[in-house]
């Protein structure tokens, strides 16, 4: 089978994974049973019970689950994504608005992260059974376990309220004009250090295990112990050899957290109030803004799956075994 015939396979089969993500986002979303045109009600009894029938007749809301599957399948495609009855704007430019904060913040974590962990993890995999290796692997441990938030508040409690260097909410100075585009990435820079730190620190720590592992693994196979024999430098062996076959997992982790690059991190954004796709997901579901959710998810799944493609790709580039 050639690299052509194996993408064509593995997108098929991510086409139908996709199509079962985009309804079970649409059952989940429609069966947890509220009504985002009840909170009127709750909110302002005055208004009249007719128009929140009116209401719920103009979203199609009245109509059964069936057809309002159908109606969504056919608005999504035709890139309807709904209307935000929050925020009162399109979903999409609801979603576009914060997408480029997210994108900024993750973007960056995501590329420091991976540069990172890819050198550790195969430093740490040549060090294995030492004590760096052993203190390495301990600490990464400890920060894998330790949770967005909590990191996070603990980033505010310290750097923000006692030791006010950086600011405590936000990504930009409130009420604050920029003169040009270096003022406002500064601005914008100093407000993402806090939560890029928190990010950081989660991420390296999580993969720096998953590259040691890999590599590990890696030194294990035979031809590994041929370029031992033939007297190749380790310093050859383990990154020009074990290195480049390690990197397969990693590519597909990397691709996928580019893929869910657009949900943002949703516990982290909500801690720092970051504008992000993350907080936008986070409101969607505390004010039953289901729309929201819907077309948000819809995105996230086509980044997904692209993302899934690209990964695909750039493994049968590394090794031409999967061609096969």
């Amino acid at each position: 089978m050639n690299a052509v015939a194996y993408i064509i396979k593995r997108t098929g089969s991510r086409l139908i994974t996709f199509a079962v993500v985009i309804s079970l986002i649409f059952f989940l979303a429609r069966s947890a049973g509220t009504d985002p045109f009840e909170r009127y009600l709750s909110e302002d009894p005055r208004i009249p019970l007719e128009q929140i029938q009116r209401l719920r007749h103009r979203f199609g809301l009245d109509k059964p689950l069936y057809m309002q599957y159908f109606d969504f399948l056919r608005n999504t495609f035709n890139g309807e994504f709904g209307y935000s009855l929050y925020y009162h704007r399109p979903v999409f430019d609801v979603v576009m608005e914060r997408m480029p904060y997210t994108l900024f913040l993750l973007s960056i974590s995501i590329i420091i992260s991976t540069i990172v962990s890819f050198t550790v993890g195969v430093y740490f995999a040549y060090k294995r059974g030492t004590r760096v290796d052993l203190w390495g692997t301990n600490i990464c441990m400890f920060i894998r376990s330790t949770p967005h938030f909590w990191l996070g508040m603990i980033l505010l409690l310290v750097f923000a309220y006692y030791i006010p260097i950086f600011p405590l909410f936000g990504a930009l100075t409130p009420g604050v004009r920029h003169e040009n585009t270096f003022e406002f990435l500064k601005d914008l820079t100093f407000h993402s250090i806090l939560p890029l730190t928190t990010l950081l620190a989660r991420q390296i720590g999580m993969y720096v295990l998953y590259m040691r592992n890999s590599t590990i693994e890696v030194l294990g196979e035979d031809y590994m112990v041929t370029a031992k024999a033939k007297g190749v430098s380790k310093r050859s062996i383990m990154f020009k050899h074990a290195a480049r076959n390690a990197m397969l997992p990693m590519v597909t982790v990397t691709a996928m957290r580019f893929g869910f690059m657009v949900n943002g991190a949703i516990l982290t954004e909500t801690v720092f109030s970051f504008p992000g796709t993350g907080r936008l997901i986070y409101l969607a579901i505390m004010n039953d803004d289901f729309f929201l959710l819907q077309g948000s998810f819809f995105i996230i799944a086509i980044t997904v799956l692209l993302a899934n493609l690209i990964a695909d790709l750039i493994c049968a580039w590394l090794d031409p075994r999967i061609k096969i």
